[in-house]
């Protein structure tokens, strides 16, 4: 593992050498799509128009591409218009143009504007499908549309730029066809509408050999929601600290969501480190992104597009831990898991130092939502951290993040309270006690290693009084009367 992470470092600082060095030659890109690419609203539907060609801007009323809508007013920037600036902030010289029609799917495309994928010559071309069209058919998809327009896109694209890659921009699973009911994934997490996605559109990139890449957005989403950066149910966000990616539709991208994309973009179609961009990137700054928002969702990206094939057999959905009277009750829940053989329950004093107190066997592989919880019986009564080690088939082990749960709260009995001769503790074992009075005064002290004392106090005068207990939890205070 150390040799891994010393490599990715110098595969970090070579791409920030990339981004010091200013292409000598224009790419020119065409961003295919819809409202997915160009943003759907402000501030991304505008961002950076200046800088793109919007090919559909300025059309007759007459053409099919006209774009009607008066609350959508262009020329358009999208997605496309933050890729622009990035390239131009890291010394790449690009020509951004989009076609990108509401709604519209590659057959539109194929249909409708066919001259814009033939009229190059382009080195890149995007393509982005109808966000359901690559779905099952049980899902309302159209997977034998989504395969056969995308290749003809393809082909119409190579006969006059034959040397373009082109590359397909792998949609988000929609919150709003998951959480509410009647939808096609109600009842099952958002990892499984992504996960068909994913499929339709590596199953379309196998089969046809003149696709670069594909360009994995949507997995990317899902990553920010499972890394913690993103909320995984806009419906019921019960952390609102985390981003929204899904805008207020719940379908579109929000300024977050299409940030990522660009960023996953940039990545995928330059081959540069989308974390030498920096807090202060400049279409972040733009929308409004914070520099900590902005380094963490290149960091996913970076991730994504240059680690992949380190994605988590398992999809973490929840994990804690909580304390009991018969111990500390840990709870955790999957979304989706892949040969899944346990998960081992490690607890560590420190955070550090981690040992295994349980194993609990895993479910293989499944598709369905499971939970899990165990009891640490033999928990100590001091601050303790837990996490989990998840082992697959193979024996590959992965840990989740690290949860702490605080020391016990000290059970302290005393009576009687008002007291007059004496008065009698029972509780934790503690190595000491004291008895203050208003003044911080120590008038009486002693131990209770069997956790119970009696404390004289008939030459007390009367008044409030504060007993202090030191135990292993910490230190207890409690107060009370002599009569």
């Amino acid at each position: 593992m150390v040799h891994r992470l010393h490599t990715l470092w110098l595969l970090s600082g070579c791409f920030a050498g990339l981004l010091a060095a200013p292409a000598t030659a224009q790419t020119r890109i065409l961003f295919v799509g819809n409202s997915f690419t160009h943003g759907n609203t402000t501030p991304v539907l505008n961002y950076n128009a200046a800088g793109i060609t919007d090919e559909n801007y300025g059309l007759p009323p007459s053409s099919p591409r006209y774009q009607a809508d008066p609350a959508m007013p262009g020329p358009w920037g999208g997605v496309p218009g933050i890729f622009k600036k990035m390239t131009d902030q890291a010394g790449r010289a690009y020509d951004v143009h989009m076609e990108a029609v509401s709604a519209a799917a590659l057959s539109y495309h194929y249909t409708n504007a066919l001259g814009v994928m033939q009229q190059g010559p382009w080195d890149q071309v995007v393509l982005q499908e109808n966000s359901f069209q690559p779905l099952p058919v049980a899902r309302t998809g159209r997977p034998a549309d989504f395969l056969n327009y995308a290749t003809r896109l393809e082909q119409a694209v190579h006969a006059g730029s034959p040397a373009a890659r082109v590359y397909l921009f792998q949609t988000w699973a929609r919150a709003d066809m998951t959480y509410p009911a009647g939808q096609p994934y109600s009842g099952l997490p958002i990892d499984t509408m992504a996960r068909d996605l994913r499929r339709a559109y590596a199953y379309l990139a196998g089969q046809n050999p003149r696709i670069a890449a594909v360009a994995a957005v949507g997995d990317a989403w899902l990553r920010a929601i499972q890394a913690g950066v993103a909320v995984r149910n806009p419906y019921n966000n019960s952390n609102p600290g985390l981003l929204s990616l899904w805008g207020p539709d719940n379908l579109h991208a929000s300024k977050w969501g299409s940030y990522l994309a660009a960023c996953v973009l940039f990545a995928q179609l330059t081959g540069l480190d989308p974390r030498t961009l920096g807090p202060a990137e400049q279409a972040a700054v733009a929308l409004d992104i914070t520099g900590p928002t902005a380094v963490a969702l290149q960091q996913v990206a970076f991730q994504q597009v240059f680690m992949s094939a380190e994605a988590l057999p398992v999809v973490l959905t929840s994990f804690a831990a909580q304390r009991q009277a018969a111990g500390v009750r840990l709870h955790w829940a999957t979304a989706t898991e892949e040969q899944n053989a346990r998960f081992d329950v490690q607890r560590s004093p420190d955070g550090v130092a981690f040992v295994t107190i349980s194993s609990v066997p895993g479910h293989g592989t499944t598709l369905l939502p499971t939970r899990y919880t165990v009891l640490d019986a033999l928990a100590p009564v001091s601050t303790s951290y837990y996490r989990l080690r998840q082992v697959d088939v193979s024996g590959a082990a992965t840990y989740s993040p690290v949860v702490a749960v605080g020391p016990a709260a000290a059970l302290v009995s005393l009576y009687p309270n008002p007291a007059r001769e004496r008065l009698f503790i029972m509780g934790q074992a503690a190595t000491a006690y004291r008895v203050r009075n208003s003044l911080g005064q120590v008038l009486r002290q002693g131990s209770m290693p069997t956790g119970q004392a009696t404390v004289e106090l008939v030459s007390l005068p009367g008044g409030l009084y504060q007993l202090e207990l030191e135990t292993a939890a910490g230190q207890v205070r409690r107060t009370f009367t002599r009569e």
